[in-house]
């Protein structure tokens, strides 16, 4: 028997050793009554649902990882999807001009490995779309949701990074609309980031300002399966994507990845997709 879901939550991780504060899982399990348990073939984690139509699983990291488990999810019987809105929920990277904290909700996706590299020696731009996929790298989220989201988050109270710390450091968060970057590779740096930039530009999409890996894969399983309309991405900005200047891409990724960052980010893109979620569960 399929469990049918209004909503389904599809965060990366559930748990980093490493990191405790990104558990993306965790903040749900403590807003809503996660505690039915149903194994769906093909998916690597239980899916956690409230036995009232709210579902949240660990997708894993990487578009791999996000293509898979939500095409398993949508494949099977266990779960269904009919009236379900389905939303990437989590961390991400983000330009140094967006306040650690802000909420990204993605009106487009695009995929950074859909892509040509070239040698760097002939002064252009090493990068350039890929002639084969035809603009395969780019999703475009329905922007009635996207719409509706904004409208929701504008009335949800956001935590600044100074907050946590009792201090006035640190600009306001904010909510924005724009382009999300999904990549497969974990990079930081200036020089990146101007290819990026410079990528998202050339597809039509651009400036970008969030950067994650996994909702590029989410996305495409979910449009092959038909759901690719009631789809969103919501991600919270908890580290900046390239040093400030005088400082290496090496040293700055060590140190850009806070505790504090990642409280502030993971939450505030929970509160933001949980008046998504209230709101659709009617």
């Amino acid at each position: 028997m399929s469990v049918a879901l209004d909503a389904l939550v599809l965060p990366a991780v559930e748990e980093l050793h490493s990191l405790p504060s990104a558990s993306e899982v965790g903040p749900w399990e403590d807003a809503y009554d996660l505690t039915e348990r149903i194994d769906v073939p093909g998916v690597p984690a239980p899916l956690r649902h409230d036995g009232s139509g709210l579902g949240v699983v660990p997708t894993g990291i990487g578009k791999t990882a996000g293509a898979t488990t939500t095409a398993a999810g949508c494949a099977g019987d266990a779960v269904d999807l009919t009236d379900a809105v389905v939303l990437s929920v989590g961390i991400a990277g983000a330009p140094p001009d967006l306040p650690i904290g802000s909420v990204v909700i993605a009106d487009a996706i695009v995929d950074w490995d859909d892509k040509c590299r070239f040698d760097p020696d002939d002064g252009e731009v090493p990068i350039a779309p890929d002639p084969y996929t035809e603009g395969q790298g780019v999703f475009d989220v329905a922007p009635g949701l996207v719409s509706d989201a904004v409208g929701l988050a504008a009335d949800v109270d956001l935590t600044a990074l100074g907050d946590l710390a009792g201090t006035d450091d640190g600009a306001e968060p904010t909510v924005v609309r724009g382009t999300n970057v999904c990549a497969d590779e974990l990079w930081h740096g200036r020089t990146v980031a101007e290819h990026v930039s410079w990528f998202v530009e050339a597809v039509g999409r651009g400036p970008y300002r969030a950067t994650e890996m996994e909702d590029a894969g989410t996305a495409r399983a979910l449009e092959r399966f038909g759901l690719g309309d009631r789809y969103l991405s919501v991600r919270g900005v908890s580290n900046h994507d390239r040093p400030e200047p005088g400082t290496s891409s090496r040293e700055s990724f060590e140190g850009s990845l806070t505790e504090a960052g990642l409280e502030v980010g993971l939450a505030n893109a929970v509160r933001v997709a949980r008046a998504v979620v209230d709101d659709w569960r009617g």
